[in-house]
């Protein structure tokens, strides 16, 4: 049987979503834990890998078993072999043929600001404080330029290895609730650190650096020292992968 699971996780501690020698990741700890729990080795295959300290609402992950425990009552007890900033948070039954990774159709991320005139302990690993104004109109008009199907080298990390740098991004749209901002992205897939350093550069932007075009400009240098800098990790989210 394919079993497909839905996982939520803090990164904080962790090194990433995927497995690396001598490091503790996202991807180890549920591993290890699904083979305790159906008592016998799996391979995961995962929708994404999420960087040191990212977030998930919703990452998915799928694996082969027979395992005789009911699927309504498997997230509950794989939890039991979990760390408590790791939980799985659904489980059902998904074709043979079907890939978390190459079955999915997009995912949505969200990058989390919180805009409060002090820093506050509930939300540190959690959210960018960011205590000064910005301008949302002209941080979404920046963004906006980046809809489509792009080259968007500028916008990827260094060191990262790809077979080419273009990407599709659906929509970004930055939501404005006061005390927060979101921006949230919707895309079939992501360079490394592209989301975070296009955030880097809204930013910029939404503090008076740079105008809009800014981001257009980057986007065409196609080199990374044209774009802002990277926002941290810890106020990334993978909010949900869509089949």
């Amino acid at each position: 049987m394919n079993i497909l699971l839905k996982v939520s996780y803090d990164g904080t501690k962790y090194h990433g979503f995927q497995i690396q020698p001598n490091l503790i990741t996202v991807e180890e700890v549920l591993k290890n834990s699904i083979e305790k729990t159906v008592h016998h080795k799996v391979k995961l295959y995962t929708a994404g890998r999420t960087d040191r300290g990212v977030h998930a609402m919703g990452q998915c992950v799928n694996f082969y078993s027979d395992t005789t425990i009911d699927i309504g009552n498997l997230p509950k007890v794989i939890n039991y072999n979990l760390p408590e900033d790791i939980a799985v948070v659904g489980a059902k039954y998904a074709p043979d043929d079907f890939h978390s990774r190459f079955s999915a159709k997009g995912k949505h991320y969200r990058y989390i600001i919180y805009r409060g005139k002090y820093r506050n302990p509930l939300y540190r690993n959690r959210a960018l404080n960011f205590p000064y104004e910005l301008d949302i109109e002209k941080m979404q008009s920046s963004l906006n330029y980046l809809i489509g199907e792009k080259n968007y080298k500028s916008f990827m990390g260094r060191d990262a290895v790809v077979k080419d740098t273009i990407r599709r991004i659906d929509k970004i749209k930055v939501i404005d609730k006061k005390e927060f901002i979101y921006i949230d992205f919707y895309g079939k897939s992501f360079l490394k650190n592209m989301i975070r350093i296009v955030v880097g550069t809204a930013i910029e932007i939404g503090r008076g650096k740079y105008e809009p075009e800014y981001m257009l400009e980057a986007l065409n240098k196609e080199h990374r020292r044209a774009a802002g800098p990277t926002a941290p990790s810890y106020g990334l989210y993978l909010m949900e992968i869509y089949y």
